[in-house]
């Protein structure tokens, strides 16, 4: 009889342990689900396409860019960067490591892009079909925290001759 009632308090133990394993397995497999849920509504600004074959750069980074035929290409910035977009650093490198020339206007293009301004703050060319990389820096840290924090390669076509 004494065996029975220290088997009893044994078999409860054991199984409260094992309702509590199951309760902290069930909420680590709901915040794995929860994480992969916010990482899928939160896409990466730079896979996402751009209108007509542009590129999408974040900064602080490079990416390489096809150059299309009869265009030279635009670099833009969120317009809302303002005057902090001057600060900004940006190069073009062929492949083989020369840096193209960037040109620049005292007037700013600003263009809407999907529902924002965007200012174009560089222009550059390349031949057709070859591939440059791209990238701008804040070296000095003058761009506001925007919900944006990329830039935008796009190719801008060219008149016929």
């Amino acid at each position: 009889m004494k065996l029975i009632w220290m088997t009893a308090p044994a078999l409860v133990a054991v199984a409260v342990t094992g309702c509590s394993d199951d309760k902290s397995s069930s909420s680590a497999a709901t915040s794995t689900v929860a994480s992969a849920a916010s990482s899928v509504a939160a896409p990466d600004p730079s896979i996402i396409a751009e209108p007509g074959g542009g590129v999408r750069i974040t900064l602080g980074e490079t990416k390489k860019v096809l150059i299309p035929a009869d265009a030279v290409m635009d670099i833009k910035v969120p317009a809302e960067w303002g005057p902090a977009s001057s600060s900004l650093r940006c190069t073009v490198t062929d492949g083989t490591g020369r840096n193209e020339d960037l040109r620049s206007s005292d007037v700013k293009k600003q263009e809407s892009i999907g529902g924002k301004d965007w200012t174009t703050i560089w222009t550059f060319s390349s031949p057709p079909a070859t591939e440059v990389t791209v990238g701008c820096k804040d070296p000095d840290a003058k761009i506001p925290a925007t919900d944006v924090d990329y830039i935008r390669v796009l190719p801008r076509g060219l008149n016929p001759h």
